[in-house]
């Protein structure tokens, strides 16, 4: 064992201040975190997070396998029968001719992570670091910073709980919604099209991330933008509230009529200088830019306009007194990233009427 330079108590110190302070120190040893029974181990090298394990029995390698969709129920019974010292199911795996190395590999970083990121959701408990001479013995070690890992996880923490709104149960079969309400102008990454393939009014959403080549909460979070989106149902899951319901749905939409006309005029303006392709880059970059909840799960549509309904959902949960403000915010910021990059390919005339009936716009809007 070696020698305990840290401890306290997860009700006085969150778990990304842990994790933050050891990567700090540099020190090579184990984290520890006790919470009653449940006992996992973090294992450092110089500051860097390289291994983790878990006395949870659902967070072990052969049921992270099962709930992936890599090994059956059976497979796993029959490999966790012929673990023992210095022999890890894995490895058993691998020489049974269920895995690859490579699948392997994957599957041990991928559990080794979802452990860490469990922990974030822990507001009790204790934890200690040990600080050893050498850092543990893994033949697969993380690769990624922990830095990354710790702003990944806080990230997680916060989505998870409209994930979980939205999806309350894996046992849901999600549906693809109809056509006719669907925003035509999204775009889609692969990964997220490979996601919205998988839902065929059959799989339930656990067979869905069985099937998914992301991992369980990547997964999730998709299926999320979707249910925003519009693009896939949950049947039995809380529905979002209708626009009309809002004592300020007229506001709220008349606000997003007066900017989508000025998006909608840069568009047509810009269009004069760039062709569709590069007129829809240079929309998706300022839609990057101006990045924010508030205008999360929409895109320009071939007119240069967003979705009305999708702006109005995003800002649902605010208090009612609070979302035309942070809606109008939302909305000012994309538009000075919108103009400042059309800028770059117009006239100095055709950028003077553009600013100038934005500074009108924006001016009436705000009152």
């Amino acid at each position: 064992m070696g020698e305990r330079i840290l401890e306290g108590s997860l009700k006085a110190v969150s778990v990304p201040d842990v994790l933050t302070f050891v990567n700090l120190l540099k020190k090579t040893g184990t984290l520890t975190m006790r919470n009653g029974k449940l006992v996992r181990r973090l294992y450092w090298d110089r500051g860097e997070l390289v291994f983790a394990t878990s006395s949870k029995p659902e967070e072990s390698l052969g049921n992270f396998l099962v709930r992936h969709g890599k090994i059956t129920g059976e497979q796993n019974l029959q490999s966790g029968l012929q673990v023992e010292p210095g022999k890890r199911q894995g490895k058993i795996l691998v020489q049974m001719g269920i895995l690859t190395p490579k699948q392997l590999w994957w599957a041990v970083k991928n559990q080794v992570l979802e452990i860490i990121y469990g922990l974030f959701t822990l507001n009790e408990g204790l934890f200690f670091f040990e600080e050893t001479a050498e850092a543990n013995e893994e033949k697969i070690k993380l690769s990624t910073s922990t830095t990354n890992i710790i702003m990944e996880g806080i990230r997680r923490l916060d989505e998870w709980p409209r994930i979980k709104e939205l999806i309350p149960t894996d046992n849901i079969i999600p549906l693809q919604a109809p056509s006719e309400i669907r925003d035509k102008g999204v775009r889609f990454m692969e990964c997220e099209l490979e996601i919205l393939a998988l839902v065929d009014g059959v799989r339930s959403v656990r067979e869905i991330i069985h099937r998914s080549s992301l991992d369980e909460f990547e997964t999730l979070r998709i299926l999320m933008a979707f249910v925003l989106a519009r693009y896939i149902q949950m049947p039995g899951a809380p529905a979002e509230t209708p626009e009309d319901e809002f004592e300020d749905a007229q506001a709220l939409t008349a606000l997003i009529e007066d900017y989508n006309g000025l998006f909608s005029k840069i568009s047509s303006t810009i269009g004069k200088s760039l062709d569709n392709k590069g007129r829809t880059i240079l929309f998706s970059c300022a839609l990057d830019a101006a990045k924010t909840g508030l205008i999360e799960g929409t895109e320009f549509n071939s007119d240069g306009m967003l979705d009305a309904k999708a702006l109005t959902a995003n800002v649902a949960d605010l208090p009612s007194e609070k979302r035309r403000e942070a809606l109008h915010g939302a909305l000012d910021s994309l538009l000075s990233f919108l103009l400042f990059e059309s800028s770059k390919h117009l006239a100095p005339d055709e950028r003077s009427l553009l600013y100038k009936l934005a500074e009108e716009r924006t001016s009436t809007s705000a009152g």
